[in-house]
C-alpha cells in the first residue's frame, strides 16, 4: 500500500482542535510530506502551522518527526513545539494515530484520503 497524495487532517488535542490538510510522498518504507493546519484552542486563539515531516512505515505503523515548523499567530511568526505522529491504524483512503509533543501535549488525528 502507498499512501503517497493528499490527506484531510482533523485531531482533537487536549486544549482544542486542529483542521488542515497533508501531503504525503512514500518511497519503498520512508515518508516524507507537509502538515498544513490551523490549531484552535478552545476559547482563547488560532495558529497557523506548516510541519515538515519524516518517518519510516514498520510492521504497518508510520512514526513521522517534525523536521522543521513554522507557526503564525494573526500574522506574526511565533516558537511552536514540534509533533510526534504515530499512527495506529492504516487502510487505503484512512489513516488514524496520535500526536504528542515535548510538552506531553497528546492528541488523536484522522487523515482521511482526497478523492
Amino acid at each position: 500500500m502507498n499512501i503517497s497524495g493528499s490527506w484531510t487532517y482533523n485531531e482533537d488535542f487536549e486544549y482544542g482542535n486542529s483542521v488542515g490538510e497533508v501531503e504525503l510522498t512514500q518511497s519503498g518504507n520512508e515518508v516524507s510530506g507537509v502538515f498544513s493546519f490551523t490549531e484552535a484552542v478552545e476559547n482563547n486563539y488560532s495558529i497557523q502551522v506548516t510541519e515538515k515531516v519524516k518517518g519510516t512505515i514498520i510492521d504497518g505503523k508510520l512514526l513521522l518527526e517534525s523536521v522543521e515548523v513554522k507557526a503564525l499567530q494573526n500574522g506574526r511568526e511565533i516558537s511552536y513545539l514540534p509533533n510526534t505522529f504515530e499512527t495506529h491504524r492504516i487502510t487505503e483512503n484512512q489513516i488514524i494515530g496520535s500526536t504528542f509533543d515535548s510538552e506531553n501535549v497528546c492528541g488523536v488525528f484522522v487523515l482521511e484520503r482526497k478523492v
